[in-house]
């Protein structure tokens, strides 16, 4: 890369700071934050289903053996011809254990429910992935650069700084099993741009080639513009 002047380097470490790094940052926090609360609740939910569901079990196995089974005062079989007296509460615990019953089938269905959807959206697999990165990204900031540095080492400085932090936005792309793809649109805008700024010597990375290569030759001259 051809020596920059320092106020173009702190330029471009400031912008790319600004709108590389904090907005990568502020992002994983954000992303972190929201999944965090979405696992929780959905941990929360899923734990007071199973709690439900073997409450309802309990509840409705009490009831039955200590009030339905035989010779217990609402068991209402005849005891050799006679009868029992049944209490008139019996009703009443008949249907709590009908409604305990339902709950000991619904509930687990309720609960696999909000199991199924934590399967499906991942969260404690996304919370590693974007912790990962947000400390990764905390490494990458701390090649910043400093105003006391010389010129060379300010340049490295931010170079590493640069390619630290696309590297982890790079891995934290990675895990999701694809990479970015830029727009057709964007790459031919790209290109163009940097043709022509090949063409008038401002590619810095085109004159350091030429340096290292000891092409002397002047670059292409732009053509005319179309009618």
């Amino acid at each position: 890369m051809a020596k920059l002047a320092r106020t173009d380097l702190e330029a471009r470490y400031e912008l790319f700071n600004k709108f590389a790094l904090d907005d990568q940052r502020n992002y994983y926090k954000n992303t972190l934050t929201k999944y965090r609360l979405s696992a929780r609740q959905v941990n929360r939910l899923r734990a007071i289903f199973a709690f439900l569901t073997g409450l309802s079990a309990a509840g409705a196995g009490f009831i039955v053996q200590s009030n339905f089974v035989t010779g217990a005062r609402c068991n209402t079989m005849a005891v050799n011809g006679v009868a029992p007296t049944v209490s008139g509460d019996c009703a009443n615990l008949q249907v709590l254990v009908y409604i305990f019953m339902v709950g000991a089938v619904v509930m687990p269905v309720l609960g696999q429910i909000f199991n199924t959807l934590a399967d499906l959206y991942q969260w404690d697999r996304m919370i590693t992935i974007y912790d990962s990165a947000l400390e990764n990204i905390e490494v990458a900031d701390a090649q910043s650069p400093l105003p006391d540095m010389d010129d060379v080492i300010y340049a490295a400085s931010v170079r590493a700084f640069t390619e630290g932090t696309l590297a982890v936005m790079n891995d934290e792309t990675a895990q999701w099993g694809q990479s970015i793809r830029t727009p057709p649109q964007l790459e031919r805008f790209v290109a163009e741009q940097r043709d022509r700024a090949r063409r008038t010597g401002a590619d810095a990375d085109y004159n350091a080639e030429r340096e290292r290569t000891g092409n002397k030759n002047p670059p292409p001259s732009e053509p005319p513009a179309n009618p």
